[in-house]
């Protein structure tokens, strides 16, 4: 569960304070899938960077399974990221000079997990996102949406329960959209948490619940009709 307790982000733009986002409560369950939606600059990437503790709030507490975020070091957060979280964004962060399997297999990198178990599981997961004849392809070999398929395989190999994502879907192919969509929806039936920032309205409606954002504040929010 992820809770947001009093929550303000400002930041200062020529010695004003702007305040980016701001929350009094909020609590998203273990399971939901929430898309974020509003206008640019509505704060929603704000948002999604202080509940991947990536972004410290200016006042107020993140919560992840109880644990506040920001109340632990640097160092502290990325292992608490990366026990519980993965990240997809809409730029796909591959080293260009790795293979996709070698992209896939970073995060297991800092596990003990033995290297051939590694590329096992990377090779599955790269398989089952459609691309067995491009494990050994380098980033600049592929298309834009096979790197976005690489950078979600890279993001779910070490299994997470949280999911955060950033506009996943922008500039894709239609093949490329819907495969990562689809794993998204298979990710939620699997009783994971995914929470979306996005413009697409199509891909809002994936979701099971919408929070929609205006100028920094939370306007909306309301369960997602269930698709016919």
């Amino acid at each position: 569960m992820i809770q947001l307790e009093a929550i303000r982000k400002d930041y200062n733009r020529r010695g004003h304070a702007v305040t980016a986002f701001q929350c009094e409560t909020q609590r998203i369950d273990d399971g939901e899938y929430i898309a974020i939606v509003g206008p640019s600059g509505s704060g929603k990437t704000t948002l999604l960077s202080m509940l991947g503790g990536m972004l410290s709030p200016t006042t107020g507490r993140v919560l992840v399974d109880g644990i506040s975020l920001y109340e632990h070091s640097v160092a502290e957060r990325s292992a608490i990221r990366g026990q519980k979280m993965g990240f997809v964004f809409q730029s796909f962060n591959l080293i260009p000079y790795l293979t996709a399997m070698q992209n896939v297999q970073i995060p297991l990198s800092f596990s003990k997990i033995p290297a051939a178990q590694q590329q096992e599981r990377a090779t599955e997961m790269l398989i089952h996102l459609g691309l067995a004849e491009r494990l050994h392809h380098r980033p600049s070999e592929l298309s834009v949406g096979q790197q976005q398929r690489v950078a979600l395989a890279r993001t779910l190999v070490n299994d997470p329960q949280i999911i955060l994502a950033d506009e996943p879907t922008g500039n894709l192919d239609p093949t490329s959209r819907e495969v990562v969509l689809e794993t998204f929806d298979q990710c939620h039936q699997q009783g994971r948490t995914l929470i979306v920032v996005t413009h697409d309205p199509s891909v809002a409606k994936r979701a099971t619940r919408r929070l929609t954002l205006v100028d920094g504040m939370l306007v909306a929010e309301g369960a997602m009709k269930a698709a016919a």
